[in-house]
């Protein structure tokens, strides 16, 4: 039995990326790595001001206490490292705010990271070693997503939690610098965690950013557990009662798992968010915002507003239409263009309990129709783009179709994009200072010059126990 399992798709994938040190990964993956952290910082730190759920995880993780080995960033607690992990995943994914990755329709930062993070501080490693954690995580729980996507999605799971328990624990495996062998059991252990469904988009959505944060602390079980000996089957993706076959009933592909090692990185093909939203509402959104100003219109002068888009995007976003809490408002394509056609953007800030009830925000989003588009299901997801047309009250009308959202790999957020959504979501709980500061420590210093302890401090200047 052992020369059966001693080359599967898992051993492949660990005996490539066990071996890895931060100098044998590119720089623009490396640079790459340290805006997505930088990303994901900010999102934490908001997600502590904004997130529901966050408050009850954290609250929960201080209460259950235990061996201070990771601190929750912005609560400042320092507790076990797979409970700093779960909190530090919900924060983050609090807001609809973090990165994705439109062939796996999945949002890798808030899993991998918090993982990564809280053992890395436990540990004690460099920084670059930390942000080989993330690239390989990123790595891992993207080819897995891309594997069995759309499938996985269409039979309604939540790829950000079932791929993400995989891409925790090779980033875990690679801070404990776990040699091949331990480096698969981690990820078939993390692989056997699996969970995340579609469903909580129905109904409470704010559950959520519970999936990612799990996702996490499994990934920390899963490389701890390996480091102490236990094993996991090497056969995890093709086996008989493997991940492939329970994921997506087989509608799945080995190369997009284990093809182009070393030169397809994942992470430079992830996106970036400008909007609290789900992603499938960006590329309508961006629509909107110009239509606002080509026209010179609000929606005050809105006679009707159509959409064409995809089917697994409308399934998503497009059920909606007058959300009653923030948490229905990121997932309510209408709701959210209308915000874009009042305001010229969509933030944080445009949620509120009185802009949820505005009269003339409803009357806009009970007017908009979404209608799904035959070409772009096909397309999709190389495209995940949307077609909109407004017509004015008095006549004039816009009508534009665009292929992907702005942050996508094509269309991509230049450093001054990021800072300026950075600065602005952050702006009614930070001075300027916060993303200045946190900048130059994840981006700009040199990175041999910079330690996980920099951010530790960061943070604790601006938050009180």
């Amino acid at each position: 039995m052992e020369a059966n399992v001693t080359d599967t798709l898992l051993t492949r994938l660990a005996d490539f990326y066990a071996p890895l040190e931060p100098g044998d990964i590119p720089k623009e993956v490396m640079e790459k790595a340290r805006r997505v952290l930088m990303d994901f910082l900010c999102e934490t730190a908001a997600g502590f001001k904004e997130g529901e759920l966050a408050a009850i995880c954290n609250a929960y993780a201080r209460e259950i206490g235990g061996r201070e080995e990771a601190t929750i960033l912005c609560d400042g607690a320092k507790v076990p490292a797979p409970g700093a992990a779960m909190a530090m995943g919900v924060m983050a994914h609090s807001i609809e705010l973090d990165d994705g990755h439109r062939w796996g329709t999945s949002h890798p930062a808030v899993a991998v990271i918090p993982a990564v993070l809280a053992l890395g501080e436990k540990r004690g490693v460099s920084f670059p070693e930390i942000l080989k954690g993330i690239v390989i995580g990123y790595d891992v729980m993207l080819r897995a997503a891309r594997a069995i996507n759309p499938s996985h999605l269409k039979r309604g799971f939540h790829s950000t939690g079932t791929c993400g328990t995989l891409g925790a624990a090779a980033g875990c495996a690679s801070i404990l610098a776990l040699p091949a062998d331990r480096f698969a059991y981690a990820v078939s252990m993390g692989g056997l965690q699996s969970a995340g469904l579609q469903e909580m988009l129905h109904d409470h959505p704010g559950i959520k950013p519970l999936q990612p944060g799990k996702a996490a602390l499994a990934g920390v079980l899963a490389s701890e557990l390996a480091l102490r000996g236990a094993k996991s089957p090497r056969t995890l993706f093709e086996g008989h009662h493997g991940w492939f076959k329970a994921m997506c009933a087989g509608e799945c592909s080995e190369e997009a798992l284990t093809g182009e090692l070393g030169r397809r990185w994942e992470i430079l093909l992830t996106y970036t968010k400008l909007y609290p939203t789900c992603r499938h509402c960006h590329a309508a959104i961006d629509l909107a915002r110009e239509a606002r100003s080509a026209l010179g219109c609000t929606e005050r002068e809105v006679e009707s507003l159509s959409v064409r888009t995809y089917r697994l995007g409308i399934v998503e976003v497009g059920q909606v239409f007058l959300p009653d809490t923030f948490e229905e408002a990121m997932f309510s394509m209408p709701f959210s263009l209308a915000v874009a056609l009042r305001k010229g953007n969509v933030t944080l800030q445009d949620y509120t309990p009185e802009l949820l009830r505005d009269e003339e925000l409803r009357r806009v989003a009970a007017a908009v129709t979404i209608d799904e588009d035959e070409r772009m299901n096909a397309v999709y997801p190389e495209e995940r783009g949307a077609w909109l047309r407004l017509v004015l009250k008095d006549g004039r009308s816009f009508e534009k179709a665009v292929p992907v959202a702005k942050g996508e790999p094509e269309n991509p957020v230049t450093d001054g994009d990021l800072t300026e959504k950075l600065t602005a979501m952050l702006a009614p709980y930070y001075p300027p200072e916060f993303v200045e500061g946190l900048w130059k420590i994840c981006v700009d210093s040199a990175m041999d010059r910079v330690e996980y302890r920099h951010i530790l401090d960061h943070f604790g200047r601006f938050h009180t126990p």
